[in-house]
């Protein structure tokens, strides 16, 4: 999709232009919409430049105006340069939700685990793992804690030590414990300039979080319906 506008130069100038590729999703509700357009600017250096133009989501939830960033080619189109989109922005990240469960054990896993997210719509992905890390260690350690609530002992040593002793010594669940460990591997692989796990991903690491997430959601599920219909007395 295109459109023909006038790009306009902070010297009051401006000139025909062709935008090629028109954002057919709002970068901050995530929505496909038709945006409504408002205004292209041009910045030119030599024969290349670039153009901004500025667009307003169409979706009534949202209705937010962003930018959509473009590359001037010296490509002419009868009297018009024509402009390729690269980018848009701001990127608003959607906040994952998580079982009440696991959002009541440990709520500081959830804050950091949806900045980690944040940062990864934001282009900063130097971050994205090192964020994911320390979320999966609140929501191990805090797992725990609610675990042995009663013993300040144990509370104390499940803060000091580091993770991966910590899902050994603390963790009994099978299921929750090996999804936890290569969780913590994959974890330690984004801290750290040397990688173990090279064929690994961020997408993995995630997908090992949510595992975790989801054995400790079944874990709590399967207790409170087991207290909460006991067996019926024989007659």
């Amino acid at each position: 999709m295109s459109r023909d506008v006038q790009c306009e130069a902070l010297d009051g100038t401006s000139e025909n232009a062709k935008l090629q590729g028109i954002p057919d999703k709002c970068p901050r509700c995530d929505v496909h919409v038709q945006p409504k357009f408002y205004l292209a600017t041009r910045t030119v250096a030599g024969s290349m430049g670039t153009g901004q133009a500025i667009f307003r989501c169409t979706n009534q939830n949202c209705q937010e105006l962003f930018i959509a960033s473009y590359l001037r080619t010296n490509l002419i189109d009868g009297s018009r340069h024509t402009y390729f989109l690269e980018s848009v922005s701001p990127v608003a990240a959607i906040a994952n939700e998580f079982p009440e469960a696991v959002a009541k054990i440990s709520p500081m896993f959830v804050t950091v685990f949806n900045q980690a997210i944040h940062a990864e719509a934001q282009g900063l992905d130097q971050l994205v793992g090192i964020g994911l890390r320390k979320a999966l260690e609140f929501l191990i350690k805090d797992y725990a804690t609610e675990k042995n609530n009663d013993d300040f002992e144990k509370i104390n040593e499940i803060r000091q030590k580091q993770l991966g002793p910590c899902i050994d010594t603390f963790v009994e669940d099978a299921n929750i414990k090996q999804c936890a460990k290569r969780a913590a591997w994959l974890g330690n692989d984004e801290t750290h300039v040397v990688r173990k796990w090279e064929s690994r991903d961020i997408g993995d690491l995630k997908t090992l979080i949510q595992l975790t997430v989801n054995w400790i959601q079944n874990e709590y599920l399967t207790k409170k319906y087991i207290e909460e219909m006991p067996p019926a007395a024989k007659v």
